[in-house]
Parts: structure tokens; C-alpha cells; sequence
């Protein structure tokens, strides 16, 4: 029997959007990028002193708006930080789907000359970085268009798609039965990308394990996988934000030099 990861069942365990609180007052530049399906809210925040951008894709429970206050983190380590979300996310119209992680982080990635006039720059170095279920469209675009782009990082990033929905409560799912379904981990076979990748220890979401065979199946020559000793899914920055921290501005200071 085909399935399709599009199904309503495994999106409601895959998806849990929200909405942005109405009246929120941003630091970022709101961005709208029109899809097929209406369009893509997100927020670009500037960095006066860097002609360099990371497009950053967040986890499933999570929100473009909810990094306003993580920004300058971000911006203090050399770039200019684009957060987007997904559809029926904060300010995006219509419902989330697996299909729709890659059909909209391609909309996205075309729209940066776009981005490029809101900035009024030209960016000189683009990479991508993906947090958890944004592993997901990161690592998609990071394979597909290498050229165009000059780095890759992941945090708590999953290597086996369908391991990770029956472990938060889906359906043991066979990639033999799916339709044109493609794991992480076959993405990132095709990426040779400088990439970096920083996982907590004691995820019980997401194993570290999945960080290791990443890690393991990257063909990329300059390739450093990060440990947050003790963190879970959801606390590497409380546990470890200067280490963190730390490690991506190095890594976006050496290949972006």
C-alpha cells in the first residue's frame, strides 16, 4: 500500500503551528514571500557591518518571531539572519505538509534577490542553517543548490525522517511504501558543503546518534560536528549558548573569510 507523508494523520503528529500573536512588534524587517498556496511569512534581521546571510529554517513548534530576541545572537556571529516560517505558521497563510517543507524552501531560496533589495545589499556569502524539523528543507537546499551557497549548519538535525514520526507518536512508516520520499540522510550524501553540525548529548527526541550518522554519510571535506554535553532537544542554547555560539561564529568566520 502507497502512503504519503502528506496524509492529515502524520502532519497533525509532524506540524504544530501557531500563529503569531497579534500586535507583535518585531526587530526583524517582516518579509512575505508569495507561493502558489498564498504566501510565507518571515523576518529579516540586518547586520550593518556584514554582506553575509543566513536563512534559517526552526522547529516544528516554533515560529519566525520567536527568534526576535535570539537575533542579535545570530547577527554577533557575522551575518545577516533571514528566519522564515511554514505554511499556517505566524504570519503565513495555509496548512503545513512534508511536500510543502521543500516545494516552499525552493519558493524561498528564489526569492533572496528579494531579500537582497530589503537589505539593500548584495550578499557575498549565503548559507543555510535548519533546527530540528528544519534540518529537513536545510539540508534539501544545501544539496540541491551547492553552487549558490557556501555552508551548511544543522542543530538537532534528523538523520531517519521515519524513525523520528514513529518516535513521537506516528506510524512505523516503510520508505519502500512511500511516494518520492528522500531522508535527511540521502540529502546529505549529496552535499559536500562545509558543514557543521551541533547536537545536544541527551536528546531524547532526536538521538545523537542521528548527529553521528550525519556526520558519517557527509562527503563535505571541512565537516565538524559540535556536542552540547548534557543537552536535550530543547535546551542546548540554556546549556551551552557561548559554546554554541562560539562554534558557529568560527565556523562562518573561516568560510566566509
Amino acid at each position: 500500500m502507497q502512503v504519503k507523508l502528506d496524509d492529515d494523520m502524520i502532519s497533525h503528529i509532524v506540524f504544530h503551528p501557531r500563529h503569531e500573536e497579534p500586535g507583535f512588534s518585531a526587530k526583524g524587517i517582516p518579509t512575505v514571500t508569495p507561493t502558489d498556496a498564498g504566501q510565507i511569512g518571515g523576518y529579516l534581521h540586518l547586520n550593518e557591518a556584514s554582506n553575509v546571510l543566513l536563512m534559517f529554517f526552526h522547529g516544528n513548534g516554533e515560529i519566525a518571531a520567536d527568534y526576535d530576541m535570539l537575533a542579535d545572537f545570530y547577527m554577533n556571529c557575522g551575518v545577516n539572519y533571514w528566519v522564515v516560517d511554514y505554511q499556517g505558521y505566524g504570519r503565513s497563510s495555509g496548512r503545513p505538509s512534508y511536500s510543502k517543507l521543500f516545494t516552499d524552501a525552493d519558493t524561498l531560496f528564489a526569492s533572496i534577490q528579494e531579500i537582497e533589495k530589503a537589505a539593500k545589499k548584495d550578499f557575498s556569502h549565503i548559507l543555510v542553517m535548519g533546527r530540528s524539523l528544519g534540518s529537513a528543507p536545510a539540508i534539501y537546499l544545501a544539496s540541491k543548490y551547492q553552487k549558490q551557497l557556501s555552508g551548511l549548519v544543522l542543530d538537532s538535525a534528523f538523520a531517519y525522517g521515519l524513525e523520528l514520526i514513529h518516535r513521537i507518536g506516528g506510524p512505523m512508516l516503510s520508505q519502500e511504501n512511500l511516494v518520492n520520499f528522500t531522508d535527511n540522510i540521502d540529502h546529505i550524501k549529496q552535499c559536500s558543503l562545509p558543514t557543521l553540525l551541533i547536537h545536544g548529548t541527551n536528546d531524547r527526541i532526536i538521538p545523537f546518534s542521528d548527529a553521528i550518522a550525519l556526520y558519517e554519510a557527509s562527503p563535505s571535506p571541512a565537516k565538524k560536528l559540535i556536542e552540547i554535553p548534557g543537552a536535550g532537544h530543547n535546551d542546548m542554547l540554556y546549556l551551552g549558548a557561548q559554546f554554541y555560539f562560539h562554534e558557529l561564529k568560527s565556523y562562518i568566520t573561516q568560510i566566509t573569510a
